[in-house]
């Protein structure tokens, strides 16, 4: 199964229903770190078929946003349902002496779920009589997705069960009312395209949310921050995880004290809680863009978060590629903007 889904052509993927860009825009960005060439095709809002040389378990693995994916064994309409299922050489892709089980998400409004797990429950033990079902331990999973009038048929042996709850802000030793949340901060990562043991900085880290995030998924990462007692947290916040960095530095951001990194993510100090030392916010930022040009090679990624109400003016070696707008509340909307070097 390992070797059949790393030279896999066609995979599936589907999506969290967050009311935001971020999803999508996670996916084409993980999916561009291991192959540049991929195709796309839209299902639904939450639903992907992709073409490329990957592994979609490590896209599902890293991914904040990807609740699951896999190798894609069928696509069709609703009505050919029966048909379409009962068609797949399942015994080519389920070992007979691991345990599966079949899995459906149903993003429609019509209750089928029950009903379609029980025909594809059903069409592998015809074709493998052997193959043991477990609901809470499977090896492999027969997944369906429902949306809208389509039908998607996967197998994978991995799903999301990321521990964001585990890694709440409160359950950390320090706490800070800026804090990013995990999985906000695992999506910022991934879109600034950072590669496993490839350096990334967060020119102003806070708690540590970014780095701790970064960490997890194998890069190596320096944190900056012109607040002594953010630093001591941030460093005590990894311990606390069990993780390593090349450094967390009390420095001022503007007065970079490094030479490169391959990838920027960062949330901008901003409102009554953040330490900027006196500069407003749009400037703060604005400065950095002009540093940052000088330690991040061409053609890498810089994310920043910063509220709405913030305009960027001047992009000196940067362009635009994306911006994600994030409702938080009523007087504040963050902003993800993806920022790539010319």
């Amino acid at each position: 199964m390992a070797n059949s889904i790393q030279q896999c052509r066609n995979t599936f993927f589907l999506l969290s229903g967050e009311k935001s860009t971020l999803n999508q825009a996670e996916l084409r960005a993980l999916v561009e770190i291991y192959d540049r060439k991929a195709r796309f095709e839209k299902i639904g809002e939450r639903v992907f078929v992709v073409s490329g040389k990957f592994n979609p378990n490590i896209i599902v693995k890293r991914g904040a946003y990807v609740n699951a994916g896999g190798l894609l064994l069928t696509q069709c309409k609703m009505e050919d349902m029966e048909r379409s299922i009962n068609s797949i050489a399942f015994e080519e892709f389920i070992d007979d002496s691991k345990i599966f089980s079949a899995s459906v998400f149903n993003l429609s409004n019509k209750p089928l779920s029950e009903k379609v797990e029980i025909i594809i429950g059903s069409a592998v033990k015809r074709r493998i009589p052997k193959a043991k079902v477990s609901l809470t331990n499977p090896k492999q999973i027969v997944t369906g997705i429902i949306s809208n009038a389509n039908l998607i048929i996967g197998i994978t042996d991995y799903m999301n069960k990321k521990g964001w709850v585990l890694r709440r802000p409160r359950t950390r030793p320090f706490f800070h009312p800026s804090i990013l949340y995990p999985k906000f901060a695992r999506g910022l990562v991934n879109l600034s395209r950072i590669k496993e043991r490839e350096i990334l900085l967060d020119p102003f880290c806070g708690t540590g949310s970014i780095l701790i995030e970064a960490s997890f998924i194998g890069a190596n990462c320096i944190g900056i921050d012109i607040s002594m007692k953010m630093c001591r947290g941030a460093m005590n916040n990894l311990m606390h995880y069990r993780l390593t960095t090349l450094g967390i530095i009390n420095s001022n951001s503007l007065k970079l004290p490094i030479r490169q990194a391959d990838a920027i993510a960062t949330d901008i100090p901003y409102g009554r809680c953040a330490s900027s030392r006196g500069l407003k916010t749009s400037n703060l930022l604005q400065e950095f863009i002009s540093k940052a040009k000088d330690i991040l090679p061409k053609g890498r990624y810089c994310i920043f978060v910063h509220p709405k109400t913030i305009r960027l003016d001047d992009l000196d070696g940067f362009e635009v590629k994306e911006d994600h707008e994030v409702y938080v509340h009523r007087r504040l909307t963050r902003v993800v903007t993806v920022l790539k070097r010319k």
